[in-house]
């Protein structure tokens, strides 16, 4: 599905105001290449599960370089920012946290950003959520759009960026409850270390998006750039200030699961030992009482005590005994 935003951007008169910019939408791909060398024309094209010849046709129409297309057709692409002569090519992840009774996870969706001076190109694959709320934020945002397609390139980072922070949040949360836990009586169930590794699985997952995607703003907002001026700049130095928040925050968190790891680990310990102790003490009591009727088991003929009328009954009393005095020792040492 091909989807093409056409939006006139303000002319200034002698005043220093400028027109009402007006959003429509093409439908006729073959009018982008009249258009497009006035700059004050900004378009939007949104493509998703593009052919290759839809993806030929854009590059023609927009002058895209052969390379950066073959990244477009290519899934699973790092999170990077390549530089080309009339253009930008970015792959930004957009993510979601899905989290059920049976298990949880993130919900990634690759983005590849064509930027040129008065264009703007993404590429995904399915429904993209995220990207009716950037339609919405522009039309809502109109005035503010002027001769540069930098806000719209903002609207749409920011955009997604905002989105970890709940991601984040969630994640967040189960980690100090499981953090909690540890000590509320469900250390050491299996199943709590398997959710801290699955938790900790997922922050990992995030910090490897978010690092180069920092880098991707890094590039925006300190290289010097023909498309982009000072004021669209600061706008990105804002998206980058929000992914240092991410990455310290996934760095953080990481880190605190490998210590809350390392404490449930100690408590499996301290109870495994503690069913130990317990279960030394039955073996040394179970052995002491075999002792004593394995001696009497022996076929001697003189064992006094096997005469004696009461001697069965004895034999059960100094079983007992050696029971309750085992008990009493093994109590005073705490061993249970």
């Amino acid at each position: 599905m091909i989807k093409l935003l056409h939006c006139k951007s303000k002319l200034m008169n002698g005043n220093g105001q400028g027109d009402q910019p007006i959003l429509t939408e093409i439908t006729d791909l073959n009018k982008v290449s009249d258009m497009l060398p006035d700059k004050t024309n900004l378009f939007w094209l949104d493509l998703s599960d593009p052919s290759e010849q839809e993806l030929a046709k854009i590059a023609e129409e927009f002058n895209l370089h052969p390379l950066a297309i073959e990244d477009a057709s290519h899934a699973h692409q790092r999170p990077k920012i390549e530089d080309y002569d009339n253009f930008y090519f970015v792959v930004f992840y957009v993510v979601a946290f899905k989290n059920t009774a049976e298990s949880q996870d993130l919900l990634i969706q690759e983005l590849k950003i064509f930027v040129g001076d008065n264009y703007l190109i993404t590429v995904h694959s399915g429904n993209m959520h995220e990207l009716e709320i950037i339609e919405q934020r522009w039309k809502r945002n109109i005035n503010q759009v002027d001769r540069n397609i930098g806000i719209l390139l903002y609207t749409l980072l920011d955009t997604i960026v905002d989105n970890y922070f709940p991601c984040v949040d969630a994640l967040v949360e189960q980690a100090e409850d499981l953090e909690s836990g540890i000590f509320g009586g469900k250390a050491g169930q299996i199943n709590q270390t398997e959710k801290i590794l699955e938790l900790k699985k997922i922050f990992l997952k995030l910090r490897r998006l978010t690092a180069p995607q920092r880098d991707v703003l890094n590039v925006l907002t300190n290289r010097d750039s023909p498309i982009f001026n000072e004021q669209i700049l600061v706008y990105f130095r804002d998206v980058y200030d929000h992914l240092i928040r991410l990455s310290d925050t996934l760095d953080l968190y990481r880190d605190q699961l490998g210590s809350t790891m390392d404490a449930n680990m100690a408590v499996i310990n301290n109870n495994l030992s503690s069913v130990m102790r317990t279960l030394t003490v039955v073996s040394i009591i179970l052995m002491a009482n075999a002792l004593v009727a394995g001696i009497y088991g022996m076929n001697f003929v003189n064992i006094p005590e096997l005469h004696l009328e009461y001697g069965y009954y004895g034999a059960l009393a100094l079983m007992v005994g050696i029971t309750v005095g085992l008990l009493f020792l093994f109590k005073k040492l705490r061993w249970f």
